[in-house]
């Protein structure tokens, strides 16, 4: 149906909550020409333009047309067949000539309505799906009865898996023979699947506001959706969620699952299963009656991670498996950046793109995330503890092994090893190294090695899970780290250092010197593994950056992807339009050339739509300050920024006492603001203090008693301290009395003389001076403007709404600085000259 000529037009109406202002009305209209169009778009809508809503409305609308007009025209196309057909028993014409066209129409007709009945076969399921809602959902209380109540504390070990059998600890047998055809690929070609609208963005709190959108909007009550996330977000078996790290989640997840499936199996298999004491067999909450449940419930009502949580205690069900399974029937997919631009979990996750619509907000660092979604870091301490738990692991079991998996394990550790020794060689001194992977793999003598087979042998066989496991259950004392020889200076340095230190002293010095005890990491053969994945790339595409020191524990490997646009070729190639929007996108160059020309897409399929500001200029007061308190320059620059701090108490103590409201200041770094900290903790501002944290885990916790204080004094307000590019610097709302005023203290310049930076400007230059002019050299700058922008972002949030901007650094007045933050947002920036 798709090669059909014929297309929806742009509607001049929308739903919409209230009546859309003409910006929104022209970012709907815009957004719906995308999609039908199957383009690839640039879509800019500044703060307070309502971009979340008008992505909501006009998707939506354009994907309700379309699965309407996809059904009319499946009928049109057979009743216009059939009266061809028709027309062919009742003419006289050359019978062969009538009976090879009416043969041609015959299969035509046959293969649209072979469509039709998948479609007619699934909108009955959803129909079945709506009566449920109307019998059963309503009265939910009802429905789901209240299940005994699951102690998971009781009986739980400390860690269970000092517990497990050694059958348990013993790699999957990886099947060599050619295998039987998969019956559920056949399943998924008999059903219909219509097109799906995955909206992505940064966070859960990102995408728990779209779902807040999504019931606010006219679709609410008629509009399947699923939010998808990690197990970490989602599960609520208290052995799992306990174990706080994401990968350790997964892996004690998929083994209860693999218990849960060994439950169902012969009598021999099941009194196995009872020896295995003081250990609980399976997840209480992988019920697939109950997940189904949970699914439905997903579908008929909108819900976000946090209300599907709540269901899902309730009826003891697991919510991960149960969005899972929603996302299959749901016509709007909520996914976080990772789920979906990252290959293995996109695929781990089901996610199938073909002919569907990919929305990306808070887009304006896309490059940047796609770059640090596939780089990767591998320590000392990780190489050392891998090689070791593997070659215990395999002495263990060496016996108990076949002979590929022996083989494949043999590579694994010769390979691990290689990488230790090249950490080990040349770390006489502090420096950075740079190789190209071909060079790497070359260096470290693992060229000989498949590493596409390796890889899939240690996923397909879970060796990191198997290996984590056995250490827990078998914990043996590892060889401590022998630090490297010392000179002749040195040894005559701890000769004349012995005559004034005490013995116990000289005791403790000489055993640190020699010997030092590495401490364990969670599960360091991920590590190896993820590192190796990196060597599978394309060699232009990447470089590794190998970190040396004279102690080697702080040795390490870095993978460095310098063109992050290989990576979106398989979302361009196969969705039917791909949409990248934000509240600042320019330079759109940055989109058009680096990520969608480089990516393979070409020029025609590209478009591009901005709109301007709704928020009244009177709204929102920009203010450079160059000069402190004694006229003396503010220069927050890395030499200088130690020496500001008697300026900045006063900047802040006098904004305290004419501000009212909340007020957030940015610094450039975490270790700069705590610095700033310990200058100002004893000082009154005559409001509370409060400081972003560290842990993402806190940060709710700290917004919440920002807000509180707020709300209890807003003639005081409060005091906010946050870092450029942390976790309160984008995608977080500090509307209306939450941010009256903005400091941005410096420009977050990133270190200009980082190896990693100096190796992608010098990727830039060379790749694509061609394509966007000067780039390498405007590169930092632009980093550091869009940082500052994000961060000046957060305070104006609607038509309403005004604060004030305040910047402090005289490099802040430059030309040069003010064009470059001007041409990301105009909204602050159009006054900035007075």
């Amino acid at each position: 149906m798709e090669n059909m000529n014929e297309n929806l037009d742009v509607p001049d109406h929308f739903e919409f909550p209230f009546p859309p202002y003409d910006i929104q009305q022209k970012f709907m209209q815009n957004l719906y020409f995308a999609l039908e169009s199957k383009k690839l778009g640039i879509f800019e809508s500044p703060t307070g333009t309502g971009k979340s809503l008008s992505i909501i409305c006009g998707a939506i609308k354009w994907l309700k047309d379309h699965d309407a007009f996809i059904r009319k025209q499946y009928e049109k196309r057979i009743s216009n067949l059939e009266a061809e057909k028709q027309k062919f028993a009742f003419e006289n014409s050359d019978w062969l000539s009538s009976q090879s066209k009416e043969i041609e129409i015959t299969h035509m007709l046959n293969s649209l309505k072979i469509e039709q009945s998948k479609i007619a076969e699934y909108d009955k399921k959803i129909c079945d799906l709506k009566t449920l809602k109307e019998t059963k959902f309503d009265k939910k209380e009802k429905f789901w009865k209240k299940s005994d109540k699951i102690d998971m504390e009781s009986n739980l070990p400390e860690n269970e898996e000092k517990y497990l059998d050694d059958e348990d600890l013993l790699l999957e047998e990886l099947d060599l023979k050619d295998q039987e055809p998969d019956l559920s690929d056949e399943e998924e070609e008999n059903k219909h699947h219509p097109v799906k609208i995955y909206i992505c963005s940064r966070t859960h709190s990102q995408l728990s506001q779209f779902v807040g959108e999504i019931i606010k909007s006219p679709f609410g009550k008629n509009t399947r959706v699923a939010t998808l996330g990690s197990r970490q977000t989602y599960c609520i078996n208290p052995e799992v969620s306990r174990l706080k790290n994401m990968a350790l989640i997964n892996e004690r997840c998929l083994d209860l699952q693999k218990k849960s499936q060994s439950l169902i199996k012969s009598d021999e298999d099941r009194k196995v299963t009872k020896k295995r004491k003081n250990t609980s067999c399976s997840c209480p909450y992988y019920k697939q009656t109950a997940i189904d449940e949970l699914r439905d419930w997903a579908l008929v009502e909108v819900q976000d991670v946090e209300d599907l949580v709540t269901s899902g205690k309730e009826i003891k069900a697991c919510p991960y498996y149960a969005s899972r399974k929603a996302a299959e029937d749901a016509e709007v997919v909520l996914i976080p950046y990772n789920t979906l631009l990252h290959k293995a979990t996109r695929e781990a996750n089901g996610i199938q793109l073909k002919n569907n619509i990919v929305i990306i907000d808070e887009a304006h660092n896309l490059l940047e995330s796609l770059a640090q979604m596939y780089s990767s870091d591998l320590s000392f301490n990780q190489l050392y503890h891998a090689l070791h738990q593997v070659k215990c692991y395999k002495n263990k079991y060496s016996t108990r092994f076949s002979a590929p998996n022996l083989l494949s394990i043999n590579q694994l550790i010769f390979v691990i090893n290689k990488l230790l020794q090249v950490l080990e060689k040349n770390t006489t001194t502090n420096s950075t190294e740079i190789f190209t992977i071909e060079n790497f793999v070359l260096t470290a003598q693992i060229d000989n090695y498949n590493m596409f087979k390796l890889i899939k042998f240690c996923k397909e066989s879970r060796i990191p899970q198997k290996v984590r496991s056995f250490a827990i259950k078998y914990p043996i004392e590892e060889e401590p780290i022998k630090t490297s020889k010392k000179g002749v200076k040195d040894f005559l340095a701890s000769i004349e250092n012995k005559k004034n230190t005490s013995p116990k002293v000289q005791e403790q010095n000489l055993q640190t010197k020699e010997e030092i005890t590495v401490p364990p990491v969670s599960n360091p053969l991920l590590a190896v593994i993820s590192f190796l994945e990196s060597l599978t790339y394309s060699y232009e595409d990447g470089r590794i950056l190998f970190t040396k020191s004279t102690d080697k524990r702080q040795c390490k490997l870095q993978f460095l992807l310098l063109n992050p646009s290989s990576n979106f070729s398989d979302i361009i190639r196969e969705a039917r339009s791909v949409i990248v929007a934000g509240g600042t996108m320019k330079p759109n160059s940055e989109f058009r050339d680096r990520l969608f020309i480089n990516a393979g897409a070409t020029s025609d399929r590209i478009m591009e739509f901005s709109c301007g500001h709704i928020i009244p200029p009177e709204n929102i007061l920009p203010i450079i300050m160059t000069k402190g308190s004694k006229q003396d320059n503010l220069l927050f620059n890395f030499e200088n920024r130690m020496s500001m701090g008697n300026n900045l108490k006063i900047i802040l103590q006098q904004v305290c006492k004419t501000v009212t409201g909340g007020i957030v200041v940015f610094f450039p770094s975490y270790k700069y603001e705590n610095w700033v900290w310990q200058q100002i903790k004893d000082l009154s501002f005559g409001r509370l203090v409060f400081r972003e944290p560290q842990s993402s885990g806190l940060v709710d916790s700290v917004l919440e008693k920002y807000a509180a204080a707020i709300k209890r004094s807003p003639n005081t307000g409060a005091l906010l301290l946050s870092v450029v590019g942390g976790k309160l610097s984008e995608g977080l709302n500090f509307s209306d009395d939450l941010g009256r005023c903005v400091i941005v203290v410096g420009l977050p310049y990133a270190n200009i003389m980082a190896a990693d930076l100096i190796e992608k400007m010098s990727y830039l230059d060379k790749k694509e001076v061609c394509v966007v002019w000067d780039l390498a050299r405007s590169f930092e700058n632009k980093l550091c403007m869009k940082a500052v922008n994000q961060c000046i972002g957060r305070a104006v949030r609607h038509k309403n709404d005004y604060a004030s901007v305040l910047l402090l650094d005289e490099r802040y007045n430059r030309t040069s600085v003010k064009n470059a933050l001007a041409g990301l947002d105009q909204k602050v920036t159009e006054s900035l000259h007075i």
